[in-house]
């Protein structure tokens, strides 16, 4: 299975970031308790769209996406597919949005200190559970994933939970939990512009 491993550098014009305190939207977005989201990553759609030749990617704007976390409660079980909300404007405890504007909104709660990656082209077997971030066109082994979701969102990537810059590794709760984002494949509409949820083994 040809695949491309997000690998962390320090290149700023790289398609992929962790973390980061700011974001291309009108209003940092809010779970249903009402309390901030953390930005989780951001890829740069012109950049990724032109390294991976992903045409289901968007031709500019940013992607972000943006998960409940708090270090001091249970919050794994708000992560999963049964919780995303596949409207937009309904709060929920992940978010997904493709925005083109120029302005950014700065977090004013936690945030995960930024760190840049970018894509390497890699190999994996097609019966190999890889639990490293990385992007491919099909689901990874190990993803549970309802038939009917992959009518209408196409698998972008995966990402490990202790890849992200220290110390939010528990970012998605466990340090070994993985999560999917899968991107809608007609943005613009009024279903969610992507999904992201976390599983845990």
């Amino acid at each position: 299975m040809n695949v491309h491993k997000i690998v962390k550098n320090s290149n700023s014009s790289s398609p992929f970031y962790f973390g980061g305190d700011s974001a291309y939207i009108v209003t940092w977005p809010k779970n249903p308790e009402g309390n901030d989201l953390l930005l989780l990553f951001t890829i740069n759609c012109k950049v990724a769209r032109q390294q991976l030749d992903r045409m289901d990617l968007p031709e500019a704007g940013f992607i972000h996406v943006f998960s409940t976390y708090d270090k001091n409660d249970y919050f794994l079980d708000s992560l999963t597919f049964d919780e995303v909300q596949q409207k937009k404007g309904v709060a929920s405890y992940t978010y997904v949005v493709h925005s083109e504007q120029r302005v950014a909104v700065k977090s004013t709660g936690l945030s995960i200190p930024l760190q840049y990656a970018n894509f390497e082209a890699s190999v994996i077997k097609d019966t190999e559970f890889s639990v490293a971030s990385l992007v491919a066109a099909d689901v990874p082994v190990g993803a549970v994933i309802p038939k009917a979701f992959e009518s209408s969102f196409n698998f972008f990537c995966q990402i490990y939970s202790s890849d992200f810059p220290v110390p939010f590794q528990d970012a998605l709760y466990m340090t070994g939990a993985v999560g999917y984002l899968f991107i809608n494949k007609q943005l613009g509409n009024d279903v969610a512009d992507g999904c992201f949820f976390v599983q845990a083994g």
